[in-house]
């Protein structure tokens, strides 16, 4: 890694700063270009999922979305602006108000579903229910069989009838969500999946993460936020609460698939989420 940093701070002639702390899957170093204009470098493993950021990130070309300024998939680097004054949309005390600010984001950010193939479908990211039932027949594994056949079956219904596909963002949650310069908020590490707009909700449907599922009213939580963002966004009711139940199994899946104990996270808000399916 400081081998690394070092060969694209040379490359893009950066001046080395601090990490930005603390750092989870990725480094994040406040750092400076060569005018001195403070800019953000973010340094992954190569993988599909960094290109197709990457790609994401171009497509939005700064209307919504962070700038992306430099990028070399092959190093897994990436040279962002700098989101100032940055706070997150944690910030926002008030559940509603900062359901209405995603819900805004979310209009702001739509894209046309680009032709090329470079980024996957959310068919794609549903055949993690295929793998799970591979590797668990009968639904056997640790997570509720009748929660993940309920999810299977749904996804296959709304995949079915899907609405015109966009560029997603893919994980539009509360933490991805920044304020900028004006009071704007822009979007930051999005994933760039293809789909219909119902599917983007689920990230913010079952976060934050891991406080949400302590709220007593969680239910009505839920509820409240399916309300603004149908309203809001002019999107079916029902379609956003079927996609969001699906999208917190799917998480719990995933989690399965990597190892971890948070999928009983995902179950939580999927079981509260079915009862706001008719």
């Amino acid at each position: 890694m400081p081998e690394l940093r070092d060969q694209i701070l040379n490359l893009w002639n950066l001046q080395g700063g601090e990490p930005i702390l603390p750092l989870s899957f990725n480094y994040l170093e406040l750092t400076e270009d060569k005018d001195g204009k403070g800019v953000i470098l973010k340094l992954g493993f190569p993988n599909p999922e960094l290109t197709t950021e990457i790609l994401a990130l171009e497509q939005y070309d700064g209307k919504g979305a962070v700038r992306l300024i430099e990028a070399n998939p092959q190093l897994g680097a990436l040279l962002l602006e700098n989101v100032l004054p940055g706070t997150s949309l944690l910030a926002i005390e008030d559940d509603e108000e900062a359901t209405k600010i995603a819900s805004q984001v979310m209009h702001r950010l739509q894209v046309e579903a680009p032709e090329d193939g470079n980024f996957p479908t959310i068919a794609d990211w549903c055949r993690g229910f295929d793998r799970y039932k591979e590797h668990y027949p009968n639904l056997s594994g640790p997570l509720p069989a009748k929660l993940v056949s309920q999810a299977k079956k749904l996804a296959a219904y709304l995949l079915h009838s899907q609405y015109p596909p966009l560029l997603l963002h893919g994980d539009l949650h509360h933490q991805n969500i920044l304020q900028g310069e004006g009071g704007s908020w822009i979007v930051i590490d999005p994933k760039g999946v293809i789909g219909e707009l119902c599917f983007e909700v689920g990230p913010l449907m079952i976060n934050p993460f891991p406080d949400l599922i302590k709220d007593p009213h969680l239910t009505q939580i839920l509820s409240r936020r399916l309300d603004i963002l149908e309203q809001d966004l002019k999107l079916d009711r029902w379609r956003i609460a079927a996609w969001s139940f699906v999208r917190a199994v799917l998480s719990a899946v995933w989690d399965v698939e990597d190892g971890t104990d948070n999928w009983q996270y995902g179950i939580t808000c999927a079981e509260h989420l079915s009862k706001l399916i008719p």
